[in-house]
């Protein structure tokens, strides 16, 4: 297993958006223990499963079958269960959550918004010689093309180190670029937490992470949902959908529901590979390391 240290706790800085900003610009992340109320977590969890065992990913008591499915983006969204998962209201309404959505617009800003494509981990246990996308370690720049956006990442279960979860590595948005490579079981400095449902991890764009292998007997069920402020040009994609459309993504689906919370009107939108091709400008926290400049998005998906 990689050894990792122990994510530092930052729910005493909860309600201070100085201290908030001035620790993101320094570690690059900020880990909250009991952020999200465990009941509406573990709700989005029952519900994705089911819809997973629906699909004949898991058997009745839980087990992924032999036959593993959508072990990349394209097979996950073209698989009919993974689809019901990720369209589901309880999953959706995560990051519409108070807690979760005022702490980011403490830190971003009154007006940031959570992209309407949200992003379901399903992850099977893993065995040599595989070795699954997520456990590259990237910087989530290449998803959006947007400095300073910010990722949060929510936990779906109970997600012990057997299980992998995610990890990061502190300080390091303040670094050069780095090319995807899979974490070294050798490597030292990376960070990550025996994970609870109701916890969540916040990251800076330019954040190293990657995720730890799942070494348990079940899938490994989490949710990623991003953040930006809307005075800076908007990936389209993750507005309108892979697809793209007039119509923001969910809308006809959720538009009804007390929790929905449209994207701000007026927004200049962009195809996010032309967004992601640019180097970051200036961040609004930290200063930007200058190998940025000679930034060139990864060759292939390791999210």
């Amino acid at each position: 297993m990689v050894r990792v240290d122990e994510l530092a706790d930052s729910g005493g800085l909860l309600g201070d958006a100085g201290a908030l900003r001035r620790r993101l610009a320094e570690d690059g992340y900020l880990f909250f223990r009991g952020l999200l109320p465990v009941a509406e977590v573990r709700a989005a969890g029952a519900g994705v499963l089911a819809e997973l065992r629906r699909g004949g990913w898991v058997d009745d008591r839980g087990i992924p079958s032999v036959d593993r499915r959508a072990l990349n983006s394209m097979e996950a969204l073209g698989d009919p269960a993974f689809r019901a998962a990720i369209t589901s209201p309880a999953f959706n309404q995560l990051p519409y959550l108070a807690p979760l959505r005022g702490l980011i617009r403490l830190i971003l800003g009154p007006q940031a918004f959570s992209y309407p494509a949200k992003v379901l981990r399903a992850v099977y246990p893993e065995g040599p010689p595989g070795v699954a996308r997520g456990r590259y370690v990237h910087q989530d720049y290449a998803v959006s093309g947007v400095q300073d956006m910010l990722t949060t990442w929510v936990p779906l279960m109970e997600i012990p180190v057997r299980l992998g979860g995610l990890a990061v590595r502190p300080g390091s948005h303040l670094g050069r670029p780095q090319r995807p490579r899979v974490l070294r079981r050798d490597e030292r400095g990376w960070a990550a937490a025996h994970y609870q449902e109701g916890d969540a991890l916040v990251f800076h764009c330019l954040t190293s992470h990657a995720a730890l292998p799942n070494r348990g007997m079940s899938l490994r069920l989490s949710g990623d949902f991003r953040w930006q402020r809307p005075d800076q040009r908007v990936p389209a994609q993750l507005v309108l959908g892979p697809a793209g459309g007039r119509r923001e993504l969910f809308s006809r689906m959720f538009a009804r529901e007390p929790w929905w919370e449209p994207v701000p009107a007026g927004m200049s939108l962009s195809p996010r590979e032309q967004l992601a091709a640019i180097p970051p400008g200036p961040s609004r926290y930290f200063a930007v390391h200058p190998g940025w400049q000679r930034w060139q998005p990864p060759g292939g998906v390791v999210h």
